[in-house]
């Protein structure tokens, strides 16, 4: 299973074996894509069933804490009031119960797996200026130079508002893909590319390198993206 629905939890045969296959299947895709090094956008995709998994454990815990308790007898060690619940769960709440008790843990363990691996990648990646940093870089552009071969892949970027994470975040747009060398630097298709582009006339430009030959959409572009945010320190 490539993808798990967001109503994935409630969606077809509702009991605790079918979601468990479900969920299992969904996370064994999960690990293939981590061990070719693909990132996203499977890592986002985690984070959403597993804070939608807790968001509704939570809510199913304050409500039962909303009802009222009977007094059954004193502790006669501590002489505290011993309480009885009278918030009983039907036959469809204690299904719920034994999926989000499964599911929450193996979303955590899967989600710890990929965020060590983004954090693995963001220390193989190095981001260099080129030429002088202008005072504004919440826009300019990114070079992606290609680890076995004289090209580099263009991205101008601009720092937008929130994603459906809450998240600050870097939208960018595929311009070209050129070869470059001795005779057409970083620094000469920095020069190029503000030339034809008159709306960034002085365009924060990095040139991002890696260590190894990550996939670039899965993994370098939004692991760069959220290394460019954080140098930019917004919230």
């Amino acid at each position: 299973m490539t993808k798990l629905k967001s109503d994935w939890l409630t969606e077809g045969v509702f009991d605790f074996e079918y979601k468990k296959y479900v969920l299992l299947a969904y996370l064994q895709h999960i690990d293939s894509q981590f061990t070719a090094n693909r990132l996203y956008p499977h890592l986002q995709e985690l984070k959403l069933h597993f804070d939608t998994c807790v968001d509704i454990q939570a809510n199913k815990n304050a409500i039962k804490n909303f009802f009222p308790k009977n007094v059954t007898g004193i502790d006669k060690n501590t002489w505290n009031l011993i309480y009885e619940d009278t918030y009983k769960e039907d036959a469809y709440l204690s299904e719920l119960n034994y999926i989000l008790d499964f599911a929450i843990p193996h979303f955590s363990k899967t989600l710890t797996e990929g965020s060590e691996l983004l954090t693995e990648v963001g220390g193989n990646i190095t981001i260099s200026p080129v030429g002088i940093v202008p005072l504004r870089i919440e826009e300019g552009y990114l070079f992606f130079v290609h680890t076995f071969e004289r090209m580099v892949t263009i991205y101008q970027y601009q720092l937008a508002l929130y994603n459906e994470l809450r998240e600050r975040y870097l939208k960018t747009i595929f311009i070209d893909s050129v070869r470059f060398g001795i005779g057409n630097t970083v620094a000469q298709i920095k020069m190029d590319l503000t030339r034809k582009n008159k709306s960034l006339p002085n365009p924060a430009t990095y040139v991002v390198e890696s260590k190894y030959d990550y996939p670039l959409h899965e993994t370098l572009l939004p692991v760069v993206q959220r290394l460019m945010v954080k140098q930019m320190n917004v919230t």
